[in-house]
């Protein structure tokens, strides 16, 4: 392990210093709980959503479907596809009725 500092507030230290009575544990390892926490489920997204943009460029979803996992607009989404240098494809005629039926 390495070791840091970090500097709290009074009421994150107060806070903390009861739950770790509470639970019979450290500071440090609260902490580094809360962390891998935070940091693991920052990944799973990210993660979900670099499986969505694939799946968009090759075709097996759409840009609305893109929109809802990555939880935005098709307007944001266009824009976020865009600001990261990503293609923005569209439908023919024939693949925008064909999405419409499946829908």
């Amino acid at each position: 392990m390495k070791r840091t500092n970090i500097m709290l507030s009074e009421d994150q230290h107060r806070k903390l210093k009861l739950y770790s009575k509470k639970e019979g544990r450290t500071l440090g390892g609260l902490i580094r709980d809360a962390l891998d926490v935070v940091y693991k489920k920052k990944d799973v997204l990210e993660q979900r959503k670099q499986v969505a943009i694939s799946a968009y460029e090759e075709g097996f979803i759409s840009l609305g479907k893109l929109a809802e996992v990555l939880g935005l607009d098709p307007v944001s989404t266009r824009n976020y596809l865009k600001e990261h240098g990503r293609p923005i494809y569209s439908l023919d005629l024939q693949e925008l009725k064909e999405d419409a039926e499946n829908a």
